[in-house]
Order: structure tokens, then sequence, then C-alpha cells
């Protein structure tokens, strides 16, 4: 119940893209370890350039909102992890889906050309791939 807790008041909550956040994350990684059923993670980090805050929080948004359209939410699990990395839990397909949905979210942000004020900022992250779980 104290997961609930801390999700409804906004402790497990980052405030820019209004995911779960790297302490909830680690949370639910620590669950998924000992479950016989396999999962993926996929960790992203991304690589933009950003002139203030209030620009990262604008690509943030909008990476954000790329991402949670490119998964089966709510059967996959986005978090915002720190400054520019995200993680995704996904289940239920093999690793070969898993490394097209990676490509695809890759695609995905690397066409995706913002403006913000005057800038023109360009997306592109690396992703890597493990297992989580699987224990028989």
């Amino acid at each position: 119940m104290c997961y609930i807790h801390h999700l409804i008041t906004g402790e497990w909550i980052d405030a820019v893209t209004r995911l779960p956040n790297k302490k909830f994350a680690e949370r639910v990684i620590e669950e998924l370890k000992s479950s016989a059923e396999e999962f993926f993670a996929l960790n992203m980090k991304l690589d933009f350039l950003a002139s203030d805050q209030s620009t990262l929080n604008f690509v943030l948004s909008r990476v954000s909102s790329v991402i949670k359209h490119s998964v089966r939410i709510p059967k996959d699990f986005v978090f915002k992890l720190d400054d520019k990395n995200f993680l995704i839990i996904i289940h239920g397909i093999s690793e070969g889906e898993a490394q097209k949905i990676s490509q695809r979210i890759k695609d995905s942000l690397h066409y995706l050309l913002l403006t913000y004020g005057t800038q023109k900022i360009q997306v592109n992250c690396e992703i890597e791939i493990s297992k989580i779980g699987g224990v028989r």
C-alpha cells in the first residue's frame, strides 16, 4: 500500500514528464527480478542540446509523449530516471520484438525536430536492452 501513497502524493512522479521516477523504477525492477515471467528493460539515454532549464523541460516533455505513444500503455511501463534518461519495461514479447520497438523509438526521436523559441533541437538516443526476470 505504501507504493500507492508515494504515487498519489507525487513523491514518485517526475514533475516535468508526469512519469513515474527513478525511485519507483528501482522498486519495480526489484520486484520483477524474481518473476517467472520475462521482461525487457529498454534503458534510453538521450542526446540533445538545451540552452537552459526551460528548453530542457520542453524537450523532455515532448520526448516522453513520443515514448508513451510508442509502447502499449498501461501494459508497458515508462519511467523518467534522471536528466536525460528514461526506462521502459516491456513484457509478453520476444527479444527481437523488443529490438524492433527500440528501433522504432530511436527513429521517431531522430525524425522529431523540435522548435523552442528560435532554437531548433534534434534529439538522438541510445537504447540498451536487458532482460529482467524469467526465473524458473
